[in-house]
């Protein structure tokens, strides 16, 4: 992706940038030749499943744990041998690590001992972060006695004090409930935009990615699969691990039996084969893109099939249709709940379904 595309492009170099970089432990590699430009301005998330090297990647670049090859630069100088405490960052851990023997205001000011501020500046800037984070009042209470929220908003608060150029949040949100989780992310991503701060987030969780991220980076064993914006990565996954990884999918066994023309079951239908040798491949499909076909549209990707079961989900169905044209296969669809209502689908019954063709992708088995 061209640095244009991502909407940060700057006349300046990267914010950081990260070339070839690995990291050994003793057998095992952690992370396997990683290049990465992340731009002023850009609100990142490394997205990935426990072990992919997504963390390794964020302490590499704080320097907590230095790369065992390849080079690390912020705003264009090398920092790839530096200490923690001469790469200008902020960091925020899942456990907040917080000072249980100091109060909200004392945490918050930690890192601003030794740079000389009078006491007034200190204060005043403890309590502007107060108040930019949600806790004006919160300055004399001390961690135990407050929600994991609001420790969170004080790690993040501390975590800004020292007014950093980058800003590193490693799985932030995991230890909350759902509830607090969705109202953190959005005030998260609200600040940051606000401040202009350049983010890094780790996170596995793929909705925090998607609400949040200017760009993902999905990771696994070590390498990036894909990097894109959260639209790029679900409308268009680059491969099967980054499509399975990322929202809902039908993956369904197909053959190619001619120029963007595939066979799943008994059905034909039309599917970009372009670039793809072998006859035996993978069709992936979003459940939302299984539609009920209404025979008014042009779509020439019908089916006949039959809903097996299905489980209500508020404002819409999850169902599987099984047989018919599909043969041995099935199909989950998410199904708004008025055109189930309206259209009479019951369990057992046929119904004509239609997909249309540029939402099927084709993986090589072997991918």
């Amino acid at each position: 992706m061209s640095k244009e595309d991502t909407g940060f492009f700057q006349a300046k170099p990267p914010h950081v940038r990260i070339e070839h970089v690995t990291k050994q432990f003793a057998d095992f590699q952690a992370l396997k030749d990683v290049s990465l430009d992340i731009w002023t301005g850009e609100f990142i998330c490394f997205l990935g499943p426990s072990g992919c090297g997504k963390t390794t990647l964020l302490r590499a670049i704080a320097g907590l744990d230095i790369q065992s090859d390849g080079r690390i630069y912020m705003n264009g100088s090398d920092v790839s041998a530096l200490p923690p405490s001469m790469r200008d960052f902020g960091i925020v851990f899942q456990s907040y690590a917080l000072f249980p023997n100091l109060t909200v205001n004392q945490n918050i000011a930690y890192g601003l001992h030794g740079r000389k501020l009078s006491r007034s500046s200190v204060d005043a800037k403890v309590a502007a972060l107060l108040e930019t984070v949600g806790l004006p009042d919160q300055g004399n209470k001390y961690p135990a006695s407050m929600s994991g929220g609001q420790q969170q908003r004080v790690a993040l608060a501390r975590a800004l004090a020292t007014e950093p150029s980058l800003l590193l949040l490693d799985e932030p949100l995991s230890a909350l409930d759902a509830k607090v989780r969705h109202h953190l992310r959005r005030e998260m991503k609200d600040l940051q935009r606000n401040l202009g701060v350049t983010t890094i987030m780790v996170t596995h969780d793929q909705h925090e990615a998607l609400t949040m991220a200017d760009r993902i980076v999905v990771m696994s064993n070590g390498r990036i699969e894909q990097v894109g914006t959260p639209e790029e990565i679900y409308h268009n996954p680059a491969s099967k691990f980054v499509a399975d990884f990322v929202g809902e999918m039908n993956f369904v066994d197909a053959e190619i039996i001619a120029e963007n023309c595939i066979q799943i079951g008994n059905k034909q239908l039309f599917a970009d084969t372009k670039g793809h040798k072998s006859r035996n491949v993978i069709a992936a499909i979003r459940p939302e893109d299984v539609m009920i076909y209404d025979g008014q549209s042009d779509n020439a990707n019908h089916f006949t099939t039959c809903l097996s079961e299905g489980e209500f989900l508020g404002s819409f169905f999850r169902a599987r249709f099984e047989g018919g044209d599909l043969g041995g296969h099935s199909l989950r669809a998410d199904i708004a709940i008025h055109t189930m209502r309206n259209m009479k689908i019951r369990a057992g019954e046929q119904t004509l379904m239609a997909i249309p063709h540029d939402r099927i992708r084709i993986y090589e088995k072997t991918s």
